[in-house]
C-alpha cells in the first residue's frame, strides 16, 4: 500500500513539472522570454543571459538555469573604464557587447562575432566613423555590394567604423540574420539586433570613443571583469570593492593588450 501511494505521488509531481516547467522552483528570476515562443523566444533568452554575464547560446543551458533559478545570483562589472563618458568592451567568450559610462554599465547586449575563419581581433581601439542606412563593399569584390537601404544589405541601417591599428575593415553594425545573433558566424565584425543599435547604441556612441575587444582573459588583463557569482545571504555583506582610478587614455595606447 505504501509503495502504491509513493508510485501515485511521484506520478503527481511529475505530471506538475511538465505542465507547468517552472513549479517546481521555488524562485524564477524575471525574464520576457517565459511565455513566448519560436524566435522570439529564443531571442528573449539571448537578451537574458547577455544582462546577466551568460554566454549568449540562446538555450536554457546548465549556466542559464543557475541565474535563472537562483535568487543568490548576482551580476558583476568590475571595470578599469579609460574615460568617465561611454566606452564599449566586446566580450568574445559570452558573445556580449556592453556600453559603460565610466564605471557603470548603461547597455547589454547579445551579439553574433567572427568565426573560427575569420575570427573578430582581440585588440583595443576606437570608433573611427558611423553611418545611418550605409552601402556595403562586399569586402573587395568577395560579395555582390549593395546599396543603402538594400534588403539584403548585411549592415542592416546602421554602421560604426572601428579603428583598431594594423586590422582594418572591422566594425559593429546591425544585421538581415537576427537568427545568428549569438554566435560565432560573422567575417570578423560585431553584429546586434537592429533594435539595439539603432535604439541605443548608435545614438550614444561618438567617434573617438574607446572600444575594447577580447575573451574574458584579455579583457582581465586590461582591468574588465565581467561575470556572475552566487553570495550567501546570511553572510556579512562585504566592503564595496574600491573602485579603479579612473585614467585619461590616448588613442595611440589603445590597440594592443
Amino acid at each position: 500500500m505504501k509503495n502504491k501511494i509513493k508510485n501515485i505521488l511521484l506520478a503527481a509531481v511529475l505530471i506538475i513539472t511538465t505542465v507547468v516547467p517552472n513549479a517546481s522552483f521555488a524562485y524564477v528570476r524575471q525574464n520576457n522570454f517565459e511565455n513566448l515562443k519560436g524566435a522570439a523566444r529564443t531571442e528573449g533568452i539571448k537578451r537574458f543571459q547577455a544582462e546577466l554575464n551568460v554566454p549568449t547560446t540562446g538555450v536554457i543551458d546548465a549556466m542559464t538555469k543557475k541565474v535563472l533559478y537562483n535568487e543568490n545570483i548576482r551580476v558583476r562589472d568590475y571595470v578599469k573604464p579609460p574615460t568617465n563618458g561611454n566606452w564599449i568592451t566586446v566580450n568574445l567568450t559570452n558573445r556580449i557587447l556592453t556600453m559603460y559610462k565610466g564605471h557603470e554599465v548603461l547597455y547589454k547586449f547579445p551579439v553574433a562575432v567572427g568565426s573560427s575563419a575569420t575570427p573578430t581581433p582581440a585588440v583595443k581601439g576606437k570608433i573611427m566613423n558611423k553611418h545611418v542606412n550605409p552601402a556595403w563593399g562586399g569586402m573587395g569584390g568577395k560579395y555582390k555590394a549593395t546599396s543603402p537601404d538594400d534588403p539584403y544589405n548585411p549592415l542592416g541601417e546602421r554602421w560604426m567604423g572601428l579603428n583598431l591599428g594594423k586590422y582594418s575593415g572591422y566594425g559593429i553594425h546591425g544585421t538581415i540574420k537576427p537568427h545568428q545573433i549569438g554566435m560565432y558566424v560573422s567575417n570578423g565584425c560585431i553584429r546586434m539586433f537592429n533594435h539595439d543599435i539603432e535604439n541605443y547604441i548608435f545614438p550614444a556612441a561618438k567617434v573617438g570613443m574607446p572600444v575594447y575587444i577580447g575573451r574574458n582573459e584579455e579583457l582581465n588583463s586590461c582591468g574588465v571583469y565581467q561575470y556572475f557569482e552566487e553570495v550567501d545571504p546570511n553572510a556579512a555583506p562585504k566592503d564595496t570593492p574600491q573602485q579603479p582610478v579612473v585614467e585619461k587614455f590616448e588613442t595611440e595606447d589603445l590597440y594592443e593588450y
